[in-house]
Formats: C-alpha cells, structure tokens, sequence
C-alpha cells in the first residue's frame, strides 16, 4: 500500500494564500473593466476655467498692446502731420505778406490798378512781375540795360513809347514809375494776344523774349503753339516762370480777398 505523504500543516495556508493573492488580482483587473467613467474621480473644472480665463488675459494683453502701439504710432504720425501743416500755413501766409507789404510800400499800387484796367490785365499778375523784376524798386536797372520797375529793355521801350505816342521819350524815362509801368501793362497785353492768355507763355516771352517762346512751342509744345513750364528748355527762364508764378498765385489769393 504506497504511503500517502503528508504535508505540514503549515503548508496549506500558503497555497491558500497565493490562491488568495492570484483571485485578487483577477478580482481587481476585472473590477477594473467593469468600473464606468463616473467611477473616475472627476477633473478640477474650477482650475481648467481658471488656466483658460489667464490664457485669454494674456492673449488680450498681448492684443491690447499691440493695438496701443500702432494707435500711439498713428497718433504721433498725426500730430506730425498737424504740425507741418501749420508750420506749411504759416509760412503761406509770412510769404503772402512779404509781397503785400513790399508793392504796398511802394506807394505804386494805385499806377497798377489804374493801368490793369486800362489794359485788361491782372492787377496781381502785373504785381508779380515787378515783385520779380525790381522788387519794386523804381531804380533798378540790370547789367543788360533794362530799366525800372518791370524792367523794360531800351528797345522794348522804343516800340512802346511809340505805339502808346508817349512824346517826349528817352531812355532816361523807364525809370519812372508810371510810365515804366504803363509801358508794361501795355507789354503784357500785346504778348497775352500773341500767346492766348496763356499765364507761362506771357512770363515765358517777357523774359525770353516772344518770338523764342514760339520757336519752343514749335519744338517742344505738343499741340505746337503752347507749353508748359516743364518744357521750358532754358534754366534762367523756368526758374523765372515758377519765381513769378508763385508771386502771382499769392498776390491773387490776398486781391480776390480785399
């Protein structure tokens, strides 16, 4: 009869015991797969809402400033504009009275409204000129012998005297005011027929002398008879249009006004 072995008492437990601990962790794994998502410990919902709202705080702090800068930019960039703009008025407006004050002081207005009447010609273009010219000194006379207030040369002045039977005439006399600009007036007249009207045509030829301007207007003008200022091809001359110009555009703008 074979033996049966007997086994201490103590073993027994043991191989309980790991039974045990081997169902348990069957037991956990599947207590594990039945668990449901509410069996989780749910998240902090309160400091998810509170890293969201400083994301969004940094975000439009970050917008903010970047809005600020350009609007601090723009502001700047007006108050720029601003100033030069006033800065630009008020230098219009020293320029305006530099003119006024220099033909009011003369005392020869009163010649040139008389004689821009008399021969339909601007009172403030006929400023101009002598504002150019002479800067209405009656006595100027430059190295080429044009004489007075609009600079009348000799010959111009013979042909004058003898169209408007100025009797008697000299050479001498250009240098008096009314006459001088009698003369002129009637000069701008004949040229404004010759050129149109045309402002920088009728500088143009008073310069340089008519019948240059038309040989211009027959190389340069696009139509050949007229130019502008820009195709003016000598230097003197277009400096001189745009100086007597701009004399004129101020003149204008303070007559039209009083």
């Amino acid at each position: 009869m074979p033996e049966f072995i007997q086994k201490s008492p103590s073993e027994k437990p043991q191989r309980r015991r790991r039974a045990e601990k081997g169902r348990g962790r069957k037991d956990t794994k599947n207590n594990r797969r039945n668990l449901s998502p509410a069996a989780y410990p749910a998240p902090d919902r309160g400091r998810i809402i509170r890293i969201i709202a400083g994301l969004l705080i940094v975000v439009l702090a970050v917008g903010f400033g970047i809005t600020f800068n350009r609007y601090s930019q723009s502001k700047d960039r007006l108050e720029t504009l601003k100033s030069e703009r006033q800065a630009a008025e008020a230098q219009h407006q020293k320029d305006i009275g530099y003119y006024v004050q220099m033909r009011r002081v003369s005392g020869f207005d009163s010649f040139i409204r008389q004689y821009a009447q008399e021969f339909s010609v601007d009172r403030s273009f006929i400023s101009a000129i002598i504002a150019r010219e002479s800067s209405y000194v009656a006595t100027a006379q430059s190295s080429a012998g044009a004489r007075g207030l609009m600079q009348i040369m000799p010959d111009t002045g013979d042909w004058a005297a003898g169209r408007l039977a100025v009797q008697p005439y000299n050479y001498d006399r250009l240098f008096e005011p009314e006459l001088n600009i009698r003369m002129g007036a009637w000069y701008l007249n004949y040229l404004s027929s010759q050129f149109g009207g045309d402002p920088v045509m009728i500088v143009s030829a008073f310069h340089a002398g008519a019948n240059n301007v038309k040989q211009w207007a027959m190389k340069y003008g696009a139509d050949q008879k007229t130019i502008t200022m820009d195709q003016i091809p000598t230097s003197d001359t277009k400096d001189y249009v745009k100086k007597v110009m701009k004399a004129y555009s101020l003149f204008y703008e303070y007559d039209i006004e009083h």
